[in-house]
């Protein structure tokens, strides 16, 4: 349940190379197995991936463990988290009840739920387009102490959740300020029961997982007993395999809830882009940004090669991460879910998607290799400090900050660079090194950047 980043942590140079050859010749699906089996080898991938182009699947497989422990693998019939995926389910429902008559995204949130806190002030369209300014619930999970700590692996009343963000400081006014939160959805989730009179759960049983014949889909993942389900995990200091404790779906609700297989989310994707639950119009609406914002009805809108609409919605939860990708106008679907959480830099799954979209479209992308990180002096790592230029408009920053460099390239995040000898880098979140050069004085002068290609930015 996070933003989707992994657009904005893409290639460092704006223009690329070419195919590796030895893999020029390869199909599609050989190069996305080939991949994803590189990236499971390194441990950066442990879970199931289905990839699909106008209904031909180009893979379904699954890759490191289910349960480590029992040595069970993982494969097309594991069970996972989804966390933020659930909220795709959430939009499709208000825009079928919409459709029916029953509300309207322009409403006010107070028509509905009149006692929270300025909800004359916030529509049904702020709480998808996240400008509704509400605080984030999200905060709540990872609470250690204090009197927002919930015990996230038990039931929580819907009561309790609203009381504990509807009276925290808001982060902007209504409809003008974009900040993501999922108590939006958590709200929209009241909303659809107090409309149908039904619970969350029923609603979306009834509407999409019993009609799609979803029968590996549903909520309740802690007290699930399905041979498939999945332990989830995290790496601890980027080495030691922990397992963690599932979070309840009354917590996750309507934000983040559910849990589901690859061939299940399909069966979705194939009903979303057939119309089959969804008018033309509402679909069209679902693949939309709400005015200024990057987000629709359940899905993040980017672009990919300045003309290709991606609708994207991503998960994270302790032990699980997941990505859905839907490609509308050429019909690609692209189910990545994984029993590893990202709290390690080396299993964060945005580098992986973004190769696996790069691959799909015919792209060039590399495959990642092992690379070890070695300790280096303080005085060592601040001869690198300084800017570098990269091209006229894009500067390369590299800081020292807390005893490790950062790398920040103009209008990009800050990202570590991690040393692998005294003179090369490499980045964990996305495959780029960087190897720095002195002159004949002894004095840095400047980093070429390996990414598709080499690119020399000179030291200002």
């Amino acid at each position: 349940m996070k933003t989707f980043l992994w657009f904005l942590a893409t290639l460092l140079i704006t223009s690329v190379s070419h195919f590796v050859s030895a893999q020029s010749t390869r199909s599609t699906a050989e190069k996305l197995d080939e991949y994803l089996q590189a990236v499971a080898n390194l441990h950066r991938f442990n879970g199931t991936a289905l990839i699909a182009q106008k209904g031909k699947i180009l893979i379904q497989k699954g890759y490191g463990w289910r349960n480590e422990a029992a040595k069970i693998a993982n494969d097309t019939s594991s069970i996972y988290q989804l966390g933020s995926i659930t909220k795709t389910f959430t939009g499709a429902a208000i825009l079928q009840l919409q459709a029916e008559g029953a509300l309207s995204v322009n409403d006010k949130l107070s028509k509905y739920l009149p006692d929270y806190p300025n909800g004359d002030q916030i529509t049904l369209d702020d709480l998808f387009a996240h400008t509704s300014g509400i605080y984030d619930f999200k905060n709540f999970l990872y609470q250690k102490e204090g009197p927002d700590k919930l015990d996230v692996t038990h039931p929580v009343a819907k009561e309790r959740m609203v009381s504990l963000f509807s009276h925290k400081p808001v982060t902007g006014k209504p409809g003008e300020k974009m900040q993501y939160t999922n108590s939006g959805y958590f709200l929209l989730g009241l909303i659809i029961e107090k409309v149908t009179g039904k619970p969350f759960e029923t609603v979306i049983r009834e509407r999409f997982l019993a009609p799609l014949r979803m029968t590996q889909t549903g909520f309740d993942f802690v007290n699930l007993k399905r041979p498939g389900k999945t332990v989830g995990y995290t790496y601890y200091k980027d080495s030691v395999l922990v397992a963690e404790a599932p979070i309840d779906s009354t917590v996750g609700y309507a934000a983040g809830g559910m849990y589901s297989t690859v061939g299940d989310l399909y069966r979705w994707a194939q009903a979303i882009q057939s119309n089959q639950l969804l008018t033309a119009a509402d679909r069209q609406r679902a693949f939309t940004p709400i005015g200024k914002t990057t987000w629709s009805y359940g899905w993040g809108i980017n672009t990919f090669n300045g003309n290709k609409t991606l609708a994207i919605q991503n998960g994270n939860l302790p032990g699980y991460a997941t990505f859905f990708i839907l490609a509308p106008k050429e019909d690609i679907v692209f189910v990545v879910l994984a029993n590893i959480d990202d709290a390690s830099d080396l299993t964060t799954l945005d580098p992986i998607v973004r190769d696996l979209v790069l691959i799909t479209f015919g792209e060039p992308y590399q495959i990642p290799k092992d690379r070890k990180p070695i300790l280096l002096s303080e005085s060592l790592l601040r001869q690198y400090v300084g800017n570098y230029q990269l091209e006229p408009k894009r500067i390369l920053a590299i800081t020292f900050e807390r005893g490790k460099l950062f790398l920040q390239v103009t209008g990009q995040s800050k990202f570590e660079i991690f040393p692998e000898t005294e003179t090369d880098f490499f980045l964990k979140v996305v495959d780029a090194q960087l190897t720095f050069h002195k002159n004949q004085a002894g004095q840095v002068s400047q980093v070429v950047v390996h990414q598709n290609g080499e690119f020399v930015a000179k030291r200002l």
